[in-house]
């Protein structure tokens, strides 16, 4: 896919958190699975947040502000994200607080007419660099377009997406998240030993996979190795969008299926991972 260019997208649907206080960043490493201390006033950077057994509860990007950490995170994480995170804060001096009524985010790839006089950070959300810029609630955006560009992109790129490719019985290591999320230098966290386990042993149940098809993909859509197969599906399809009269999407193979590369529908139409 040829990457889009000047495109504006509104993100003033997701949740954001500010965690302040002089503890925050010592707290917030010790939660989750990526480095916070690579969090700048230019940068935000992807983590994710998982229980004892390696599986995932959450991902946001988190970025510096005016001396504390903001988070951003899908607004069906609104809730259980922040009791995740506020779970623990005990003893330490520091302090999560819902911002989410007070600023929205916009992410922009390319150069736009309007000329943002806001803070911002480098974001890659969608495997392209790209900005965030943070807002008040009370000014809306000039122009948001780009949507389908940017599911297109984020498909193109395999970034898996919290509610599809993204859930509470996901391992990181099953979505290729390490190389985005995941820190292995940077000490202990909550979920630490089973997702270093898992590196170690190279091997997941499932893996993400790129699929492209001639036909149109509705998700969730289950894919065998045979035509007529009804037992456990070998594929999953969870993302799906058309380019140029092609349809792409994301899914999971199983470890069991990693060698084949051409799996069936229930009507028999082929779907090859890419």
């Amino acid at each position: 896919m040829k990457k889009p260019q000047n495109i504006l997208q509104s993100l003033s649907d997701r949740a954001i958190f500010r965690v302040t206080g002089n503890d925050a960043e010592r707290y917030l490493n010790g939660q989750v699975s990526q480095d916070v201390r690579l969090a700048s006033e230019n940068l935000a950077v992807y983590s994710i947040v998982a229980n004892f057994r390696g599986k995932m509860e959450g991902d946001f990007y988190v970025r510096r502000y005016q001396g504390d950490l903001l988070i951003d995170t899908c607004k069906s994480q609104r809730e259980s994200l922040f009791l995740r995170l506020d779970k623990y804060l005990i003893a330490d001096d520091a302090e999560i607080v819902d911002v989410s009524d007070e600023y929205h985010f916009c992410h922009m790839i390319g150069n736009c007419e309007y000329e943002f006089s806001h803070p911002s950070w480098e974001c890659h959300r969608y495997g392209e660099s790209g900005t965030d810029y943070l807002l008040p609630v009370s000014e809306n955006l000039p122009m948001a377009t780009g949507d389908l560009e940017f599911e297109q992109l984020r498909i193109s790129n395999r970034i898996p997406l919290w509610g599809n490719e993204l859930d509470g019985n996901t391992l990181p290591p099953e979505a290729s998240l390490e190389s985005r999320a995941v820190s292995y230098t940077k000490g202990c966290y909550t979920g630490q030993e089973v997702i270093s386990r898992m590196k170690s042993a190279g091997k997941t149940n499932r893996h993400l996979v790129g699929i492209r098809s001639e036909v149109e993909m509705i998700t969730p859509l289950n894919l065998s190795v045979a035509v007529g197969d009804e037992g456990k599906p070998a594929a999953i399809v969870t993302s799906a969008c058309e380019i140029d009269g092609k349809w792409i999407g994301l899914g999971y193979r199983t470890r069991k299926a990693a060698a084949i590369s051409e799996f069936f529908d229930a009507d028999g139409n082929v779907f090859t991972m890419i």
